[in-house]
């Protein structure tokens, strides 16, 4: 019996600590961390339209460009965007079009966002679909001619911002593998 009782009084003596441990008040849980944001690009700086033209190394005087420009990403050490572009050019019986696809990467040491006159220096690569159609001297028919192909651009110029919205932009080009590396100049007026 008296083991019965020690063994109840002890067990009595743990509940009792146990409560008033229970009973003391907890510290308050780590408050979340605040929400830090980066304040990304708007839209108008994301997207850009550049209407232009371009005098090409080769056959043509000069070639009309039209392109559309998406802003993808900035790392540490580059600004990153995606270029759509098509090009056309009529000379003589020859008339050429071409659709590219480009993945620039721009230096980020180069240039600052709120500069009205920026240096221009990217390069990247692009893919190319390109097709001609040449008129059959003598007959009414036409031949078409077809070809796909990358490459490894460099682009270096500048552009002029009159406003957040209106710019211009002169570049040139210089493309691996090519007959001339040297090989385009454009001027374009941007649009965001």
């Amino acid at each position: 019996m008296r083991g019965r009782a020690a063994f109840l009084g002890i067990a009595a003596i743990l509940g009792i600590w146990s409560s008033a441990l229970a009973q003391v008040e907890a510290p308050p849980p780590p408050q979340p961390a605040a929400v830090t944001s980066k304040l990304g690009r708007i839209g108008e700086e994301r997207d850009r339209f550049e209407l232009g033209a371009a005098t090409p190394e080769g056959y043509f005087d000069v070639l009309g460009t039209f392109a559309y420009r998406r802003f993808m990403y900035e790392s540490h050490a580059f600004e990153e965007s995606m270029q759509l572009e098509a090009t056309a050019g009529k000379k003589g019986y020859l008339t050429e079009g071409t659709l590219s696809l480009y993945y620039f990467f721009r230096p980020l040491v180069s240039f600052r966002p709120e500069w009205r006159i920026r240096p221009l220096l990217e390069f990247g690569p692009g893919g190319h679909i390109s097709v001609q159609s040449a008129d059959i001297v003598g007959f009414t028919d036409r031949s078409f001619h077809a070809a796909g192909y990358l490459k490894t651009h460099a682009y270096a110029g500048g552009e002029f911002q009159l406003s957040r919205k209106v710019g211009f932009l002169l570049r040139g080009r210089m493309s691996v593998p090519a007959h001339n590396p040297l090989d385009y100049a454009q001027a374009a007026i941007l649009l965001r």
